[in-house]
C-alpha cells in the first residue's frame, strides 16, 4: 500500500476503513499463530536432555554451549596442576613376582670408571630401588583331548564311553564366558567375537558356533535371572525404568528394575502395566520410583516417589520454549522452589541435617509449591496449565523420600542402570529371535548385578557355565540383597 492509497483510504468512508482494519487485524492473528508456532519448532529442535525426556547420549557436541572457564584457570595449563596428589600403581609384593631381575650401573656417575664388583674392589649395597613391568604372556589355549574307549563285555557286547558333559560343547567354559563377556560389557558383536577369537586365541571358531556357546550362557543364566525375579516382588524399594528396543525389524520395550543389590532386565512388546505385573505380581507392596509414565499410575495404588529429574527437564523446557510469560514465570518459580529443595536433601545426606529437621524444613518449601501450582494450573497456556494439573495429581507422590529410608528423590540409579544398553542399541542392529531377546535380558541382569554386587563378572559367568555343564547347584546373586 502507497502513501496516497493510505490516506485515501482514511480519508474515505468508514466502512471502507473498518473493512481494513479488520483485514488487517485477521492478518496480525495469523501472523501471530504463525509466530508461536515457528518459536514451539525452534524450542523442539533445539531441545537436549537438560530441558526434555531424551536422553544424554541424543546430545550432539555441536549443540552444547561452549563451557567458559573460571577467571582463576584460564591460564592452567592441561593436566595436573601443581600442588595436585597423584595416583600410582602400586608395587606388587616381592612374593607374587614371577621374575626377579637385579639391574647393577655400568658406570661410577663421579669418575665414570666402569664397574667390576669382583675384580676392581667395588662393591654391591644392599639398599635398592623396586620397578616393575607388568606384561601378559603369550596366550595359548590349553587343549584337552578325550579318548572314548569301548570295553568289551564278557557277553560279547561292545560299550563305548560317553563324552564327558563337560566335553560336548568342544569350547571350554572359559571361552564361552568370555565371548559372552565381551557381548554384554563391550557390545562386542558375534563377529567381533569370532575374530577375537582367532587374534587373541589362535581359536578358529565359526559364527555359528559363537552363536551356539552364547545360546549355552543364556541357559545356564535362566535359574539366576529366574531368581532375581521372584525375589523383585519382595524389595522394599524399587526403581523402575524403560526404554525402546529393537527386535526383528520391530521397535519393543526394554524394562530395568533396580534394587538395592540386583538388577532385573525384561524385553517386552508391551509399554503397559501388564508388564509390570508380569514381573512384581498383581500388587507390590513396596515402593516404586519412576516417572509420571501412565503404565505405573495404572499398575501401582501403593506409596510410589516421582523422579524430579524429569520435573525438572519439563520445567527447563518451558522456560526454554518462551511461549509465554507464565512458561517463563511459573518454571522459574519451581525450578527456585526445587532449587532450596535438593539444597536441603543434599545437606540430609551430607549428615548435616537429621531426617526429622529435614521433613520440618521441607513444609514451607513444599506449601510454596502447592501454591504456585494452584496458581498455574488454570493458565492460558496450555502446557503449563498441564503441567501444573499433573504435579498436582501426583502430589503424594512427590515427597515421599522425605520420610522413607533408601527412597532417593530421583530415578537415576534405573537410569543409570538402562544406559549401558541404550548405549548397545545405538550401535547395534537388535535382536533377530526370541532367544537373542532372552540371552539379551539375560547377560544386562547378570552383569550389571554383578557390577552392583562388586563381584568378577567374568569369574561369575564362568561358574554359570560349569554348574550348567556338569549339572550342578547354580550360583546365587540374591543371597546378598535379601
Amino acid at each position: 500500500m502507497t502513501r496516497e492509497e493510505a490516506r485515501a483510504i482514511a480519508y474515505g468512508d468508514r466502512e471502507t476503513i473498518i473493512e481494513v482494519l479488520l483485514q488487517l487485524s485477521g492478518a496480525v492473528d495469523l501472523l501471530t499463530e504463525k509466530v508461536a508456532e515457528l518459536e514451539r519448532k525452534i524450542a523442539l529442535l533445539t531441545r537436549d536432555s537438560s530441558n526434555s525426556s531424551k536422553p544424554p547420549s541424543s546430545d550432539s557436541p555441536a549443540s552444547k554451549p561452549a563451557i567458559r572457564r573460571p577467571k582463576k584457570s584460564r591460564h592452567r595449563k592441561p593436566g595436573g596442576q601443581p600442588g595436585h596428589k597423584g595416583t600410582n600403581r602400586d608395587l606388587v609384593p616381592t612374593e607374587k613376582v614371577d621374575l626377579i631381575q637385579e639391574v647393577l650401573p655400568e658406570s661410577c656417575e663421579i669418575c665414570h670408571k666402569p664397574f667390576h664388583p669382583s675384580v676392581d674392589g667395588s662393591r654391591v649395597l644392599g639398599n635398592y630401588l623396586r620397578c616393575q613391568v607388568i606384561e601378559i604372556p603369550e596366550i595359548k589355549p590349553n587343549i584337552t583331548e578325550y579318548k572314548l574307549r569301548c570295553v568289551e563285555c564278557s557277553c560279547g557286547a561292545v560299550t563305548w564311553a560317553d563324552v564327558p558333559p563337560q566335553a560336548r560343547s568342544g569350547l571350554g567354559p572359559r571361552l564361552a564366558a568370555l565371548l559372552a563377556y565381551l557381548t554384554a560389557m563391550h557390545r562386542v558383536t558375534r563377529r567381533g567375537c569370532q575374530e577375537l577369537a582367532k587374534t587373541l586365541f589362535g581359536i578358529d571358531i565359526s559364527l555359528g558356533s559363537v552363536c551356539k556357546l552364547h545360546e549355552e550362557v543364556s541357559q545356564a543364566l535362566e535359574p539366576c535371572c529366574e531368581e532375581i525375579k521372584q525375589a523383585l516382588p519382595k524389595q522394599e524399594v524399587l526403581n523402575v525404568d524403560e526404554t525402546g528396543w529393537k527386535s526383528m525389524g520391530k521397535g519393543i520395550w526394554l524394562w530395568v528394575f533396580v534394587a538395592p543389590a540386583m538388577t532385573f532386565f525384561t524385553l517386552a512388546a508391551s509399554r503397559g502395566a501388564k508388564v509390570l505385573k508380569g514381573v512384581l505380581g498383581e500388587v507390590f507392596g513396596g515402593i516404586i520410583c519412576s516417572d509420571m509414565f501412565s503404565a505405573y499410575n495404572a499398575y501401582h495404588k501403593g506409596t510410589r516417589q516421582i523422579c524430579w529429574a524429569h520435573i525438572i527437564r519439563t520445567l527447563r523446557g518451558l522456560k526454554h520454549a518462551c511461549r509465554s510469560p507464565d512458561g517463563v514465570r511459573f518454571a522459574k518459580w519451581m525450578l527456585s522452589e526445587i532449587g532450596r529443595m535438593f539444597s536441603l536433601w543434599h545437606a540430609f545426606n551430607d549428615g548435616h541435617v537429621d531426617r526429622q529437621s529435614l521433613v520440618k524444613k521441607s513444609v514451607p518449601i513444599r506449601a510454596r509449591m502447592n501454591r504456585c501450582l494452584q496458581a498455574y494450573e488454570l493458565s492460558t497456556d496450555p502446557d503449563v496449565a498441564r503441567a501444573a494439573r499433573g504435579l498436582l495429581k501426583h502430589w503424594n507422590h512427590l515427597f515421599t523420600f522425605l520420610d522413607h529410608q533408601g527412597v532417593e528423590p530421583t530415578n537415576n540409579s534405573a537410569e543409570r542402570g538402562i544406559r549401558p544398553a541404550v548405549q548397545w542399541r545405538k550401535i547395534c542392529f537388535g535382536n533377530q529371535s526370541e532367544k537373542g531377546e532372552v540371552l539379551t535380558a539375560r547377560l544386562l541382569t547378570v552383569t550389571r548385578t554383578c557390577i552392583v554386587q562388586r563381584k568378577n563378572t567374568f569369574d561369575f559367568l564362568v561358574q554359570s557355565i560349569r554348574a550348567h555343564r556338569e549339572g550342578l547347584g547354580h550360583p546365587s546373586l540374591v543371597s546378598l540383597s535379601r
